[in-house]
């Protein structure tokens, strides 16, 4: 029975091989692995094997304008054109127009079509109590947060936290420890990762939203790529190592490109980066765009 993970990383694009380029210029030996020994560039050569794909998707979908990331998202999670219905794209959070196709067709609801229930899939961030007061007093749910909820997906809160069963937004809780509770214990990226892909055997689908390379993309709250990158190839390269190759799908993907490029503060038109590797990969081998991975998701788990 395969189980899969998706970690998805918010803002990361694939830019051209430049000085000027993080993901380029940085020693990432987690991501190059992922990547078949390459730098997450637009140069990059395709990995399309059984087990391992490397690929990049096209986040614009036709629309101009810079991609955002709740429309993006939304084509992500549910593999439906979340710009297309809106008119333009938006983001942070999912416009309303996508609010009700999100919940009939985001990953969560596709696989429980399938026979997943609810309890056997997990969002595994944990929110704080006032996450919770805030989006239900102005209901701007994040996409994940929102397509999870519909689909009976528990939300996990500080408790959870408390005893491992949840991840931060940050994974290692520093910005939980400065922001939220200043007894909060922060872990390792390697910790973090193992501590997710424990979480990751006991159900059969897991998704981990993770913002921070959007936000120091943007250059906010004292993030740079060079901060903030190393901590996610250490973080993927403890996740990677504790896979179960037989039955563990991991899948990395982004919504728009942003941290590619520093030398601005705003999204990218670049394309996105697709990782598949385990059981199941091949089925993402011809995804195209963000509109590919939910579909390529639920056969590889469930058909």
């Amino acid at each position: 029975m395969t189980r899969c993970l998706f970690v998805f990383l918010d803002g990361v694009g694939l830019g051209p091989a430049s000085p000027h380029n993080p993901l380029y210029t940085l020693p990432l030996p987690a991501f190059r692995d992922l990547a078949g020994g390459q730098a997450w560039t637009a140069e990059a050569t395709p990995v399309r094997q059984k087990r391992h794909v490397f690929t990049s998707l096209d986040a614009t979908l036709g629309m101009e304008g810079l991609p955002q990331s709740g429309t993006g998202q939304v084509a992500l999670f549910a593999g439906i054109d979340g710009p297309k219905l809106h008119g333009r794209h938006f983001g942070p959070y999912p416009p309303s127009t996508t609010h009700e196709p999100l919940a009939e067709n985001s990953v969560f609801e596709r696989l429980k079509r399938r026979g997943i229930a609810p309890e056997a899939m997990a969002l595994a961030n944990g929110y704080p109590e006032r996450y919770f007061k805030l989006m239900e007093a102005r209901n701007r749910w994040n996409t994940s947060s929102r397509a999870a909820r519909a689909s009976g997906v528990r939300l996990r809160t500080a408790a959870d936290l408390a005893i491992g069963e949840a991840l931060p937004a940050d994974f290692t809780g520093h910005a939980w420890q400065r922001h939220i509770d200043p007894d909060h214990v922060t872990v390792s990226p390697e910790a973090a990762g193992q501590r997710l892909v424990a979480l990751a055997k006991r159900h059969r689908f897991t998704l981990y939203d993770f913002p921070h390379t959007d936000t120091a993309g943007h250059g906010r709250d004292g993030l740079t790529p060079e901060i903030v990158l190393p901590m996610v190839d250490a973080f993927l390269g403890a996740i990677h190592a504790a896979m179960d190759t037989e039955h563990d799908l991991l899948v990395v993907s982004s919504d728009h490109g942003n941290i590619e490029r520093p030398t601005t503060k705003s999204h990218t038109t670049n394309p996105v980066p697709l990782i598949a590797v385990g059981p199941g990969a091949e089925r993402f081998a011809e995804a195209a765009s963000l509109l590919d991975v939910a579909p390529a998701l639920v056969e590889a788990l469930t058909a």
